[in-house]
């Protein structure tokens, strides 16, 4: 137990420094502007077409667990280099695929590590108990998603998009209190992406329910013809027959 607790701490800790050091990248090189410009075109992208983009989303999230589960066998088997490169990239394949053809999976998949990286970049968690909370929260939110899949990849796309243009955005313009300000702008991002999202959502539903209702009618219209017909052909037949008389 006392093994289990103090990897997780050391997992903090350098997810922690990765963090900070993430954020504290200055826009002084072209990678960098790069880097921070790639995070606000796809944090945009997500906020306001996440929904649309869901497929491709889970496969980069799937690709991106199987690297860490690649990356986790080759701790243990401490293989060549060129064996642990084709470990760790045949695993993040293979999550990859799986995710983009397993859609239930992929929405599980997806929402967890979504929900975890919102959680941790939000507030970073300082102790077990927080990170334990912050994991069983996910998994709620993540098997939500598989029951109630387009509501909630609308709200989860919403708010990764948003909190990956508010950390661009502080990355790139030297903001006080740099944590409120990246918190601040992006539940803005999100919550525009969710309105935009709930909306062309709601056209959809809308056309659909057109489609149908158009569809029924042409439905009841044939009906209506062919009773017409029939009525036609049995007023014609009683005059045969009255006439036989």
């Amino acid at each position: 137990m006392d093994e289990i607790k103090t990897l997780l701490e050391n997992v903090l800790s350098k997810t922690s420094d990765m963090k900070q050091t993430f954020i504290g990248l200055a826009p002084d090189s072209q990678m960098n502007m790069g880097i921070i410009g790639a995070m606000i075109i796809v944090g945009v992208l997500l906020a306001l077409f996440g929904l649309k983009l869901v497929k491709l989303f889970t496969a980069l999230c799937g690709f991106g667990i199987g690297a860490a589960i690649g990356a986790g066998v080759v701790q243990v088997m401490h293989p060549s280099q060129m064996t642990g490169m084709i470990i760790l990239f045949g695993c993040a394949v293979v999550m990859a695929v799986l995710a983009f053809f397993l859609h239930k999976l992929g929405i599980f998949i997806t929402v967890f590590i979504v929900s975890m990286v919102i959680a941790v970049t939000a507030n970073m968690p300082h102790s077990l108990l927080i990170a334990g909370i912050y994991v069983v929260v996910s998994l709620i939110l993540a098997i939500l998603a598989v029951i109630f899949t387009e509501p909630l990849m609308i709200v989860v796309t919403a708010f990764a998009g948003g909190m990956s243009v508010g950390t661009a955005v502080v990355m790139l313009v030297d903001l006080p209190f740099a944590g409120a300000a990246r918190l601040v702008i992006g539940v803005v991002v999100a919550i525009i992406g969710m309105i935009v999202q709930f909306m062309m959502q709601s056209r959809k539903l809308g056309k659909k329910e057109k489609k149908f209702s158009e569809k029924i009618k042409e439905q009841d219209s044939v009906e209506s013809e062919v009773e017409k017909a029939r009525m036609i052909l049995d007023d014609f037949d009683d005059e045969t027959d009255e006439d036989d008389e």
